[in-house]
C-alpha cells in the first residue's frame, strides 16, 4: 500500500514506540507492531492495536501513574 503522506513510499511491517501525553500522564509504549513507510517513515497503527493501546493508556491514567514505560503486549487487557 502507498503512503498517504509522501505518496511515494510503500508500507512495510515494522515495530516502533509510541508516546502519549494525557492530562498529567506520559506513557511510552515500546515494541508496537505497525506499518511504516519505507520512504518517509510515517507510522500507521492498525485499528485493533490502536484500541488495545488506548485501553492501556486509560488504565495507566486511571491508576494515577504520572510516567509509565512498557513493552506492548498483544494480549487484551482484563476488564473488571
Amino acid at each position: 500500500m502507498k503512503c498517504v503522506i509522501c505518496k511515494h513510499g510503500e508500507l512495510k511491517p515494522g515495530i516502533s514506540s509510541v508516546m502519549f501525553e494525557r492530562e498529567n500522564a506520559t506513557i511510552v509504549i515500546k515494541e508496537v507492531p505497525m506499518d511504516i513507510c519505507d520512504n518517509c517513515g510515517e507510522k500507521y497503527i492498525p485499528d485493533k492495536i490502536a484500541e488495545q493501546i488506548m485501553l492501556l493508556v486509560e488504565s495507566v491514567k486511571s491508576q494515577g501513574i504520572i510516567v509509565d514505560v512498557r513493552n506492548f503486549n498483544s494480549e487484551p487487557l482484563a476488564t473488571c
